[in-house]
């Protein structure tokens, strides 16, 4: 039976700021199936896991890496690198990484390859011109195009960005695109679900994974549907 997978967006936020090792951590011990996290590149061409383009009101493309290890979240956590991300998800979870700004594509997929297969990290990205860089250079793994909102055509989005997989938020999911995209042999990922009601309309579509900020709900009701034995 495929099991739809339980993502957590931005490790298991409820008592840690999100990207963070911590929140990380609390998510593996849930456990869920994967991790959304997302990357950006430092002035010095460096890569770090942070959502917003600016910390502090500082761009993250001017700051050095120095820089941002000196910033502590809520006055105790520490912004993490790509590389400690890796390290700690690697045989752990499935990880991933929405790509916000990144120039050196080459090197950021050279640090991920030294320490993940290619089934064991997803890429994500609302820029249709970096998936479709991704899949010049990273042809073997998976690529996911973002969409925040309803989209006549997904599928040619996601073909014209040479994407196997969708990421769509979750009000602008039915089950007449789901099966728009399942026609083109595609795959769906769901986002944004606000609440547990909205979570399990999306778990009656054939979708692929739902990526939500309650993953220790979601695991409870996939065990409802499938059995624990199955998780």
């Amino acid at each position: 039976m495929k099991r739809i997978l339980n993502i957590a967006h931005r490790g298991f936020t409820r008592h840690f700021p999100d990207n963070t090792l911590e929140a990380f951590e609390a998510a593996i011990r849930i456990p869920v199936d994967g991790i959304e996290c997302d990357v950006h590149e430092t002035a010095d061409s460096r890569f770090v896991i942070f959502h917003d383009n600016a910390i502090d009101g500082r761009d993250i493309g001017q700051m050095t890496l120095r820089d941002i290890g000196r910033v502590k979240l809520q006055e105790k956590y520490r912004i993490p690198t790509l590389e400690q991300t890796l390290e700690l998800c690697r045989g752990k979870t499935l990880l991933n990484i929405e790509i916000k700004r990144v120039s050196s594509l080459d090197r950021f997929l050279e640090l991920v390859r030294e320490r993940l297969q290619p089934d064991e990290v997803v890429f994500s990205s609302f820029n249709r011109d970096i998936v479709i860089e991704l899949a010049r250079l990273a042809p073997d793994i998976q690529r996911g195009i973002l969409s925040a909102f309803e989209i006549k055509d997904v599928v040619g989005m996601a073909k014209s960005a040479s994407s196997g997989m969708v990421v769509a938020r979750f009000p602008s999911v039915s089950n007449e695109l789901v099966r728009q995209v399942r026609d083109a042999h595609l795959m769906i990922f769901v986002w944004g679900c606000v609440n547990m009601t909205e979570v399990r309309n999306a778990l009656t579509m054939d979708i692929d994974g739902v990526i939500t900020d309650f993953p220790d709900e979601v695991r409870e009701e996939l065990i409802r549907i499938y059995g624990s034995e199955n998780l």
